[in-house]
């Protein structure tokens, strides 16, 4: 679905001469990063771009592109890996209710990256995230509640029904953002 959407807006700036003079391709700063982030046949992928426009429309305070900035550092990609300023960014978009912000920064303290490891801190992301019925959230959910892991007391009947959600979630969910 994402990348149909993808699709539709290179195909409307095309048709509507959204790629001119000020050189964008995508509706706003965020599409357009993503664009630059994945590369298509309008724009090769062009990570420091990509970082560019993510850093500036995070700075605005838009936790969609505060979640990409956060990814990038995360993984090193156009900027040094940096597992602290990574966390940051990622608690700025969780803040904002974005759910695979959540999902990433519970896992950053369950593996103690850039952040003190937190069991507590992490269920407690993971449980908002499952809340908001993000399927990697409600996956990891239950797999806490079957081994009794990341602050979950074990409950294999409420573990079962999580990962029937969770199944049914991930088989609905459009592509990856």
């Amino acid at each position: 679905m994402r990348s149909m959407i993808a699709a539709l807006l290179l195909a409307a700036a095309g048709s509507a001469g959204m790629a001119g003079a000020a050189g964008t391709i995508a509706a706003n700063p965020v599409e357009e990063a993503r664009l630059y982030l994945r590369g298509s046949a309008r724009a090769p992928a062009n990570l420091p771009k990509a970082f560019q426009l993510f850093s500036g429309a995070a700075r605005t305070g838009d936790p969609l592109a505060a979640y990409y900035l956060g990814m990038m550092y995360k993984n090193g990609m156009a900027v040094a890996r940096d597992a602290k300023v990574a966390a940051q960014w990622l608690q700025f978009a969780a803040d904002r209710q974005m759910p695979a912000a959540m999902f990433m920064l519970a896992n950053l303290y369950l593996s103690g990256d850039g952040v003190p490891r937190d069991d507590q801190a992490a269920r407690r992301l993971i449980e908002k995230a499952a809340d908001l019925e993000y399927p990697e959230a409600v996956m990891a959910m239950a797999i806490g509640l079957r081994d009794g892991s990341m602050g979950f007391e074990r409950n294999e009947a409420l573990a079962e029904t999580q990962l029937r959600f969770a199944h049914r979630a991930l088989a609905k969910r459009a592509p990856a953002m």
